[in-house]
């Protein structure tokens, strides 16, 4: 599985659906898509923008890594996987505080 999958997988649980066709409904594509985005780890912007405001995370944070895993240079895709990382421990961040 893909690493997007794991944002997936957080909706699946979220949502309770019962199948990956009850997820395809949700993001409006087909079943076939999905797959290919499991597989591939790849989502189109509108789709980042979409599991990002489901999951209550910032968008960046899905932006970040998908424009890193396009980079075809090794310096811009480590200024992009940083980017990420560092929005990734600001909601971790915020999460340990707000259960202080």
């Amino acid at each position: 599985m893909s690493y997007i999958g794991t944002y997936l997988d957080q909706i699946v649980g979220k949502r309770d659906f019962k199948s990956d066709s009850d997820l395809a409904n949700f993001l409006n594509i087909s079943r076939q898509h999905l797959s290919r985005i499991r597989i591939e780890g790849r989502l189109s912007e509108e789709k980042c923008y979409q599991v990002a405001r489901e999951l209550d995370i910032d968008p960046i944070e899905l932006f970040s890594y998908m424009r890193a895993k396009s980079a075809k240079n090794p310096e811009i895709r480590g200024i992009w996987m940083d980017l990420h990382r560092r929005t990734k421990r600001v909601k971790a961040s915020i999460l340990l505080n707000s259960n202080s």
